[in-house]
């Protein structure tokens, strides 16, 4: 039954305007500890084009990265059911969204729409906000989708990551991360990479790999200070 209360427009409204004010509270309440700022205080604010990555099981936590008109976020989103209660919360938030493909029997659709909207959006000064391992994962995996796209427009790849103290951990694919309100919290900028117009498809699993260990060890770095034990990846690589 509550399945087919989220395929109703208005019940996916309701709640995405729900986690919008969670999500701006998490960010209010919430005393935070921004590491390694420095890697990307060239970047920020200069609205010249910019890929952000952070793992799915943060998401909620994703707008306490930066300040009003730091930077002009568009949000990667699949077509899901799930993902219409995402670009709901986006829009309550004023963020601007980019819709991705959806899988119908075993054909992935819509993904040119998507890119061809992610790279309107960089051409133009935007940063696209993709969590790579959403929505169904494998968890902290990195695919090559974001690599193609900044070696298409020659913006950087900028990795962030979140921790808390106070949460609650799901038992998700992902192991999603509810934050909980007036805590601690600790946010962690990864080093911003260029993948170069010329790089062969054959050289990208080099900057697949790089990006993705470096998140994975922010993730860590992130919990443990936190006083939380490191969820590891999944085991299965993302296609």
């Amino acid at each position: 039954m509550f399945k087919r209360l989220l395929r109703r427009p208005a019940i996916q409204s309701a709640l995405g305007w729900s986690v919008a004010q969670y999500m701006r509270l998490i960010k209010r309440t919430t005393k935070w500890d921004i590491r390694h700022a420095e890697r990307v205080t060239h970047i920020l604010g200069q609205h010249e084009g910019v890929i952000a990555l952070t793992w799915h099981s943060r998401f909620l936590m994703l707008t306490s990265a930066w300040k009003a008109n730091e930077l002009d976020p568009y949000v990667m989103i699949s077509r899901s059911r799930d993902g219409a209660v995402v670009a709901a919360t986006c829009k309550a938030l004023g963020l601007k969204t980019i819709r991705g493909s959806a899988k119908k029997a075993g054909k992935s659709k819509g993904g040119d729409a998507a890119a061809a909207g992610a790279l309107t959006a960089i051409r133009g000064g935007g940063c696209v906000v993709i969590t790579p391992d959403g929505p169904r994962g494998p968890r902290q995996r990195l695919g090559e989708g974001p690599l193609r796209l900044a070696r298409a427009t020659g913006a950087p790849i900028m990795p962030c990551t979140f921790a808390v103290q106070r949460r609650k951990q799901f038992n998700s694919w992902d192991r999603f991360i509810l934050p909980k309100l007036f805590g601690r919290g600790l946010i962690l900028w990864g080093t911003p990479v260029n993948i170069p117009s010329e790089t062969e498809d054959t050289d990208l699993e080099q900057f697949r790999l790089s990006i993705e260990t470096e998140m994975n060890d922010l993730l860590a770095e992130a919990d443990m200070a936190m006083g939380h034990a490191p969820i590891d990846p999944a085991s299965e690589r993302a296609k």
